[in-house]
């Protein structure tokens, strides 16, 4: 009966040990999420400043997750298809920061025109473009997403900034 009990006790404690480690590493893979609090792990991660409004500047997470908000909901597997009358007729926006299949080629690992689902479903690769895009040195930032131009963001920036300082905790 003992070995017994102490066999019990040591798979439940292997279980507990394994259930203690799991959340962890699930919590910190943010790539395979959606949602605004995915947005603001993986704009941290991709490099985004925690806040530079106060520089007057929107470059920052805040800014981030406030356009993935309004271009997609913070939603990885969101596609766009542009419309004829949309600037870019035919080309797909892909992922949470809804990059341009056409305009950024570059950024999804184009091989002969061919998108690949792990890059641009991916939320971690999606921020890390976003943040490639806005910081390309053409002096666009934001003005490349729809979400800017429309002002469609500053709904979310509220939301936007609970979820940045969440990431930062």
């Amino acid at each position: 009966m003992l070995r017994k009990t102490r066999a019990l006790l040591t798979g439940s404690v292997a279980v507990l040990a394994f259930s203690l480690i799991s959340p962890t590493f699930t919590a910190n893979a943010a790539g395979d999420q959606s949602g605004i609090d995915a947005c603001a792990r993986e704009a941290k991660l991709a490099g985004f400043a925690k806040d530079k409004s106060g520089e007057g500047r929107n470059d920052d997470a805040i800014y981030a997750v406030a356009i993935a908000m309004a271009e997609s909901g913070c939603n990885r597997l969101a596609v766009h298809t542009n419309l004829p009358t949309d600037p870019d007729p035919g080309t797909k926006d892909l992922g949470a920061w809804q990059i341009n299949e056409r305009w950024y080629p570059d950024v999804h690992g184009h091989d002969a025109g061919i998108v690949t689902a792990e890059n641009w479903q991916d939320m971690g690769w999606s921020a890390r473009k976003a943040y490639a895009i806005d910081n390309d040195g053409t002096g666009r930032g934001w003005a490349s997403w729809a979400a800017w131009h429309l002002g469609t963001y500053q709904q979310y920036l509220g939301d936007a900034r609970a979820a940045v300082n969440r990431a930062w905790q």
